[in-house]
Parts: C-alpha cells; structure tokens; sequence
C-alpha cells in the first residue's frame, strides 16, 4: 500500500531502506550525510543537566509545485507547552545545520521524496511549506540513559513528517511508537538500517520512541535520526 494511503488510513507508515525509491545517484550521498551527526551540539535544554541528546536544527521554505527550496532565517526553535510538556513554551537557541550538512544534495532529494508520500491536494501544492529540519543524536553511556521523547507521546505541531534513520551503534531499544488521540498505543517498530524512515500524520497520531540501551554496557550506545515535519503555510514567502 502506499504511503498515502496508509497515512490516510491509519495516520503512519513505514518504509524499510530498500522500498524507498531514491535514486541511486543520491544514495551514494547518504553515508556522508550520516558523518555529519559527529558535529551536532548538546541539547542544552535537557532537564537535571542531562547530555544525552545533541542536535542541529533549521527551516526551509519550500513550494511543492516548483520545487523551490530556500533556506529560512535561523530562528530559536519553539513548541507550545500542549505540544510539549517537557520543554515547551520556550524559545530554544539551537545550533542550525552546518554548511556541509545543508550542501549534500541528499538533504533536498529527501525533502522532496518525503513531501510526495503526502495525501495532500493539488491547492495545497501550490502553496508554500514550511519544513523543519532536526539533527537528533541519542547517547546512553554507563552513566546516563539516552531517552529519545522524554515528553512522551507528543504532537510536532506539523502537518506531515518523516523520521530517517541515519546510523545506530551498539543500540537496543529506541523503538518508534504511534498512538492515538488518547494516548493508547497503536504500533511499535524498531528503525534499524540507514535510511528506514517512518512517515506520520500529526493531527492523527501521536508518536514517542522508546529509551535507548547499549548491548554491550560498557560502550556509548548512539542512535541517529534525520526529521523533517512539513506544515502548509500559506502565507510563507521565501526568505521569511
């Protein structure tokens, strides 16, 4: 079934590497794209003075009919307090993506791919997209827990998004998770190679992923994963 379908159906799909129709020109891309998470930054938003997350994070503008895609302004990254109860409703000062990140042509071919797998009409690919960029590293050491959504179950107050894996490292756990409306749980599923990639519908579901663990506990366990969450935005214009 396509993934349209199933985010009409049932509000998430998942795609193993091998089903992503990415052309192959592109894929050579991929593993110098995965070594750019060795330059993400601490998460200095983490409660108790946690550091097992660190992050890189930007905005583009995007207009589907076109396929224009424009680098935003870099901006403090924000989520209302409903969305995210564990750091919302504050201005987040997050490092954006470096040069090299923002130069793989991997980066725009995915934004482009993920966009299509939308069940979205044609009015609305005629308007501009604002899209999320997020670098996310999870590492649990001897000492500390990785904990991918310590917010638990949460909305990403988008539209549509796309979660890439990139790498995984003497990891267990940090399965995705997709709930509904209620907070019951609906599906779990490990992303395991580069590139497995689960799509959702924001205003369906609710997704989490679960603690990462190390499978052998006396090396960092990393997860790395690539998210681009996609909100229609009418009145968008390119360099805002």
């Amino acid at each position: 079934m396509p993934v349209r379908d199933d985010l009409r159906a049932q509000g998430y799909s998942l795609l193993r590497e091998h089903e992503l129709k990415i052309d192959p020109a592109m894929r050579r891309h991929a593993a110098a794209l995965a070594g750019e998470w060795d330059h993400l930054e601490t998460d200095r938003y983490l409660k108790d003075g946690a550091t097992f997350r660190e992050r890189r994070y930007d905005r583009f503008y995007y207009l589907p009919a076109t396929g224009t895609i424009r680098l935003r302004p870099h901006r403090p990254y924000f989520q209302s307090m409903s969305a995210n109860e564990y750091a919302g409703g504050i201005d987040r000062d997050v490092a954006g993506l470096t040069p090299s990140t923002l130069a793989n042509p991997l980066l725009a071919e995915l934004l482009e791919f993920d966009f299509a797998q939308f069940p979205v009409s044609d009015r609305e690919r005629h308007l501009p997209w604002d899209v999320q960029c997020h670098q996310f590293r999870i590492i649990t050491t001897p000492n500390e827990l990785g904990d991918p959504t310590p917010e638990g179950p949460h909305r990403d107050e988008v539209d549509f998004g796309a979660i890439h894996l990139m790498s995984r490292t003497n990891a267990d756990g940090g399965h995705s998770q997709v709930y509904d409306a209620g907070k019951e749980l609906v599906t779990e599923f490990c992303l395991e190679n580069r590139m497995d990639t689960m799509f959702w519908a924001d205003r369906q579901v609710l997704h989490a992923v679960t603690p990462v663990t190390a499978r052998d506990a006396s090396r960092p366990a990393v997860r790395d994963v690539l998210i681009l969450g996609y909100k229609c935005s009418p009145g968008l214009r390119a360099g805002e």
